[in-house]
């Protein structure tokens, strides 16, 4: 009893590197959760509901959501929904208390959009304290191994003209230069993806479209993998158009070429294309995935993890796409915490094809955010391929002083 009370406190007092030999008497000790944390942080592009979840012997779980457009809708979720259902629970019992969260915040949406967003940020945090408990790596305890270190990310980037040769040429001596080996590029439109007025593409769109992927594949050679991004924006016949224009430079796949939810189309698409189909990055759980799955609306799926209900789900999925003897990408517009739990999950696939990461800036930032606010202990991405850390949990040690330099307007550390 004294050791026990002792090891305790001592979890209260030092460095969790220091407490790792004990950590298996810690977790028979059941620990708790003490406290629920949600702030606001504009670490890249949009703004990142962050989570902290504390406990009972010290240990704390870091977290980040899903983004809505001000953060706003996750945090309330977080702070007067699923804080109760967390507290003095052990967060050991991860499928009952997201079974328990799942039903508690269903009527908001229907276990699609802000609820869920909110759950994963939640469930990266607790994923990130089973993985301090036990000592090991997120994504060793999801399946990995230690031959497991690093994920082959794709690059959502483009030539600024893939109209113009020159263009283009530049574009693959950049990404080349960074050893980058596969890269997503939009189509090209004469509407802008978010503000479209149609789903019907014009000739000239198609014709565009087969000149400029052509253009792209002549410079990056046939070893880059190449990536149409079709953001769910055409009818049926416009996408099938589309994807016989690209055809001939052999795309790695053509993404959500059709409306984001499933019915036949997806199928007959996917039969007659003579391009690979990926769907996914607009879906939520195993209910959405299953009938694209079952049924063979794609020949390959992306999951989102921050979008899709957080690491155990998209395991689920994974699983299930893997019966079907269909491979899986991660989509990824997260900042830099959601990044790092989002490679855990992929490495844990065994037929995995690619992780999306944006274009660092100068600076070393990007839409991800600032990598340098995980307090990593390596390179977030290296030769085109994003680093694991051997660190319990994701590895992260987050640096909250700089993370104080990112708070969203009117917003308070924990």
């Amino acid at each position: 009893m004294e050791r026990r009370l002792f090891l305790k406190q001592m979890a209260r007092t030092l460095p969790i590197a220091a407490l790792l030999p004990h950590f298996p008497l810690l977790a028979s000790e059941r620990v708790k959760i003490t406290d629920v944390k949600c702030l606001r942080a504009q670490l890249g592009l949009r703004v990142s509901p962050l989570v902290k979840i504390e406990t009972d012997q010290g240990i704390v779980g870091i977290g980040e959501c899903h983004h809505d457009e001000s953060g706003y809708g996750a945090k309330d979720i977080i702070e007067n929904a699923i804080k109760p259902i967390l507290l003095g629970q052990d967060p050991f019992d991860l499928e009952r208390l997201l079974f328990k969260m799942e039903t508690r915040t269903s009527y908001y949406g229907g276990n699609h959009g802000i609820s869920t967003h909110a759950i994963t940020g939640v469930e990266i945090a607790m994923w990130d304290i089973i993985g301090k408990i036990t000592g090991q790596p997120v994504y060793k305890i999801l399946g990995g191994g230690p031959h497991v270190n690093q994920v082959r990310a794709y690059l959502n980037a483009g030539p600024r003209d893939r109209l113009n040769k020159d263009s283009c040429a530049e574009f693959a001596e950049r990404i080349k230069g960074e050893n980058y080996t596969a890269v997503k590029t939009n189509v090209l439109r004469d509407q802008k993806w978010f503000e479209i007025d149609n789903r019907m593409m014009s000739n000239k769109e198609v014709d565009q479209n087969e000149t400029g992927y052509a253009n792209m594949r002549e410079a990056l050679g046939i070893d880059v993998d190449i990536i149409v991004h079709c953001h769910w924006e055409f009818d049926f016949e416009s996408a099938l158009r589309l994807c016989r224009a690209v055809a001939p430079m052999r795309p790695w796949w053509v993404e959500d070429p059709l409306p984001i939810g499933y019915n036949e189309q997806w199928v007959k698409l996917t039969e007659q294309s003579p391009a690979p189909i990926l769907c996914g990055e607009n879906l939520y759980t195993r209910n959405d995935f299953r009938p694209f799955i079952v049924n063979q609306g794609a020949h390959m799926i992306e999951i989102d993890v921050s979008m899709a209900g957080g690491l155990l789900e998209a395991k689920k999925i994974a699983d299930l796409a893997e019966l079907y003897y269909m491979p899986v990408a991660t989509h990824n517009v997260a900042g830099p915490i959601a990044t790092v739990a989002s490679a855990h999950l992929a490495a844990s696939v065994r037929e995995f094809l690619g992780h999306e990461m944006f274009l660092l800036q100068e600076g070393g930032k990007g839409l991800h955010g600032d990598p340098e606010i995980l307090g990593y202990d390596r390179p977030l991405v290296k030769d085109g391929f994003i680093q694991l850390s051997d660190k319990p949990g994701f590895g992260i040690e987050l640096n909250e002083e700089l993370l104080k330099d990112y708070l969203a307007e009117g917003e308070e550390m924990w």
